[in-house]
Order: C-alpha cells, then sequence, then structure tokens
C-alpha cells in the first residue's frame, strides 16, 4: 500500500493539473469573499439589502464556501482517473497489483488529501481577504481551524469518490467529466426543492463547517440539517461513490 500511494503522489506532483486547479480556486474564492465581505458594505443599495458578512462569522462562512467548490474534486479526480483508465496506464499498474480496491483506496487517499490541501489554499484566501478588509473583529481559534481541517479533507473524499465512481462506469474522460460536474449542478438546483434538502450533498457539506442557515437564507438554500444528519449524509454518498467505483473498475475490465 506505501508504494501505490507513493506512486500516486508521484504522479500529482509531477503534473501541473493540481497547481493550475488550485491557482483557479484561490482566484474564484478570493474574489467570492470580496463579493459577501465588502461589496455589500461599499454599495448596499446594489446588493438589494443583502448584509455583509462580518468578522468572525466571515471566516468559518468562507470555510463552507470553499467546501462548496465541489467542481474542484470531482474535476481533479475524474481527470486523473480518466487519464489512467482510457490508457494502458492502468492495465499495467495492474500487473503490478491485481487487487483493483488496493489501486482505488491509494488514488482515494492520495487525491482527497490533495484536493483538501488545495481547498485549504482557498480557504486561506477568503481568510486574507476577510483579515484586511472584511468589517468587525476576532476570528476561529486553533481549535476550530483543525475542526475545519479534518471536515474539509471528509468533504473532499466523498466527492473525489464520486468523481471516481462516474470514471470507472465511464471510462471516457468527457462523458465522465461531464456527468460528474453534471451531478454537482444538479445537486444545487435540486437544493431548492425542500425534500432534497434534506440529502442534498452540497448543503451538507457546507453544514459540517457552520450553520448557514445562521446567515437567514440570504446566501441561498440552506435546508434544515443538523450537524449530525450532514455527517449521515456525507457518509452515505461517500459509500456510494466508492461502490460504483469498484463495481466499475470489476465490470468495465475485461
Amino acid at each position: 500500500m506505501i508504494g501505490l500511494i507513493r506512486a500516486e503522489v508521484i504522479k500529482i506532483t509531477g503534473r501541473k493539473l493540481w497547481w493550475i486547479m488550485t491557482a483557479i480556486a484561490v482566484v474564484l474564492l478570493a474574489g467570492t469573499a470580496f463579493v459577501f465581505t465588502v461589496l455589500p458594505e461599499i454599495s448596499p443599495e446594489e446588493f438589494g439589502g443583502m448584509p455583509a458578512v462580518r468578522k468572525p462569522e466571515a471566516y468559518l462562512f468562507g470555510a463552507g464556501q470553499a467546501i462548496g467548490q465541489t467542481w474542484f474534486p470531482l474535476l481533479f479526480a475524474a481527470v486523473l482517473l480518466a487519464g489512467e483508465t482510457s490508457t494502458s496506464v492502468w492495465a499495467s499498474s495492474l500487473t503490478r497489483e491485481s487487487r483493483r480496491w488496493m489501486h482505488l483506496l491509494a488514488k482515494l487517499v492520495v487525491t482527497s488529501v490533495a484536493s483538501a490541501l488545495a481547498i485549504g489554499v482557498g480557504i486561506g484566501a477568503w481568510s486574507l481577504v476577510t483579515f484586511f478588509f472584511a468589517e468587525g473583529s476576532g476570528g476561529p481559534g486553533v481549535s476550530e481551524w483543525l475542526d475545519v481541517a479534518w471536515k474539509t479533507l471528509l468533504a473532499q473524499t466523498t466527492w473525489v469518490g464520486l468523481g471516481f465512481g462516474m470514471v470507472a462506469l465511464f471510462r471516457n474522460m468527457g462523458p465522465a467529466i461531464g456527468v460528474a460536474l453534471g451531478f454537482s449542478f444538479l445537486d444545487g438546483i435540486l437544493a431548492l426543492w425542500q425534500p432534497w434538502t434534506e440529502v442534498s450533498l452540497s448543503i451538507a457539506s457546507s453544514r459540517l463547517i457552520a450553520d448557514m442557515s445562521a446567515f437567514g437564507g440570504a446566501f441561498g438554500p440552506t435546508g434544515t440539517m443538523g450537524f449530525g444528519q450532514a455527517m449521515a449524509v456525507v457518509l452515505a454518498w461517500t459509500g456510494l461513490g466508492l461502490v460504483l467505483a469498484l463495481v466499475g473498475l470489476e465490470v468495465r475490465d475485461p
């Protein structure tokens, strides 16, 4: 297993994909932070009375928004796995270690950590904008940031697992990415439908960090999901993604 994990680390660090996607996430989250924390203070009439998010709440709100960037782990996982299964790389890997679940587990661990690190950099960008420009004072303590760290990793693991599941079933990068991003978009749209808010992965992922209902629904659908329910929803979707990935890798391989 250690050898497989080391091989996955080499694959990711040897490509520009992570760096480019991380840079995009940083720019996107820094810009979003400015929109939520600064612009409503400068031009409230232009934002229809939407309240600005202030310190200290803005930090955890931003972490929730960062985790909500579901395109990152889905796209990252889909591109990485599809790049192997659509070529001879996957078959070559199986000749050295035939247990597919071992490969999947190593990929899940490394890709989830890499995705969590990228989202962590994005949270850092949001926090810098909040620190220098947002109104208010104070911020989360060390224990709260550690809490954010493991919850971010859990959320990324879920979306990475779903990305792997899509690729394992379709085996073609284009359709796999299309379905993965389509699911992310559809989940966000269905979150407007009250029954779906109880099982929405997007809402559950964000709810792990902060209770968005505390902002009065001003920033989109939040549902009434408690932390325990959010954990259950995230774990259930994680299990589904991994099952799809294992089934796809077993059934679609000759």
